[in-house]
């Protein structure tokens, strides 16, 4: 019954931190003229600044602080992986679904004739930069602080990586689509915080771990986005295009973005 309780308080702490990623982000937008104000829904994103990284900041710093304090506290960084309980397949893990569902409805939009702020290909680098950003922070990080997940598995829980990419999508789908209808932020952030919590639920890992993981998600498409506006307002030297495959490999996640550079 214990366990029952802890589980429930950390779903419903992270249920409420996680989709308030949504609200705080709206906040970048404060600088924006009145009229602006009026005219753009809620959650709309505004140009990137150092407020942008507010929110990833707190959800980061959360998850560090606390999981130095509980591993202080308990010694985890003393304990040994125990029997593994890995599952079977990729494809039977209803998070890896949930985590990749904001960047698939980028995609299905523009299918739909719906188009987002850049053209499909335009997306395409941005995500792959995104999620690049991302893996080359979350991965780093699991194997030189080694936190025992809470199965004892492995000593890969923090950050947790699938948090990590579904906020990575999230956030793009939001800087793609948030100027046109909240709803695609909300719904975003819900699919980003259902694979956290379901991360939680399965005691793959601490909540925590998936706070730093959501903080690092929104930080990557953030500075993605960031990177690309600087980069795209530096002169043409010329016309021509590349297209290449990005491989992004975790230790449970497989994957290969097709990136169209113009």
């Amino acid at each position: 019954m214990t366990s029952f309780v802890k589980n429930s308080i950390s779903f419903i702490i992270s249920a409420v931190l996680l989709l308030s990623a949504a609200a705080a982000n709206a906040q970048e937008d404060s600088t924006q003229t009145a009229v602006n104000k009026t005219t753009r829904p809620v959650f709309a994103p505004g140009k990137v600044s150092y407020k942008s990284y507010v929110l990833p900041a707190v959800l980061i710093g959360y998850g560090t602080v606390a999981t130095i304090i509980r591993e202080n506290k308990n010694g985890h960084q003393n304990q040994v992986p125990g029997a593994s309980s890995k599952e079977g397949s990729i494809f039977l893990q209803p998070e890896n679904y949930t985590a990749l569902a904001p960047a698939a409805t980028v995609a299905a939009l523009n299918l739909l004739g719906i188009k987002g702020k850049h053209r499909p290909a335009e997306e395409a680098l941005l995500y792959a930069l995104s999620a690049g950003i991302s893996s080359a922070i979350v991965y780093p990080l699991k194997n030189n602080i080694k936190v025992l997940r809470p199965d004892q598995s492995d000593l890969q829980s923090f950050p947790s990586g699938h948090s990590s990419i579904a906020f990575v999508s999230a956030e793009f789908l939001r800087r793609e689509y948030g100027d046109q209808s909240p709803w695609y932020t909300v719904a975003g952030y819900a699919a980003a915080t259902t694979t956290a919590i379901i991360r939680v639920a399965k005691n793959e890992h601490w909540v925590t771990d998936v706070f730093a993981g959501a903080g690092i998600g929104i930080a990557s498409t953030t500075t993605a986005y960031w990177i690309y506006n600087k980069i795209k307002k530096q002169p043409k030297k010329g016309k021509q295009a590349s297209t290449f495959l990005l491989p992004v490999v975790s230790d449970r996640f497989y994957g290969i973005y097709l990136v169209k550079l113009l």
